[in-house]
């Protein structure tokens, strides 16, 4: 996978999140941004065909629909 490097300007709690779920993941926060944006990606091109993002405990509704994108 071709890769490119860009800096971002995040608040000090969101960069502190980032590490302790890379940490919980045994993962890296690189690997979590990277994940982040794919799943904006997505959701943004969801939302182009009508669909919403959400979170549900029963998948026949959703509990939390995701807004803001």
């Amino acid at each position: 996978m071709n890769t490119v490097q860009k800096f971002l300007t995040l608040p000090v709690e969101v960069d502190q999140e980032i590490a302790s779920l890379a940490e919980r993941k045994a993962t890296s926060a690189s690997d979590i941004m990277c994940r982040v944006f794919a799943l904006y990606l997505h959701a943004a091109e969801m939302e182009k065909q009508g669909m919403t993002l959400g979170f549900s405990r029963d998948k026949s509704k959703l509990d939390i629909v995701v807004t803001g994108l």
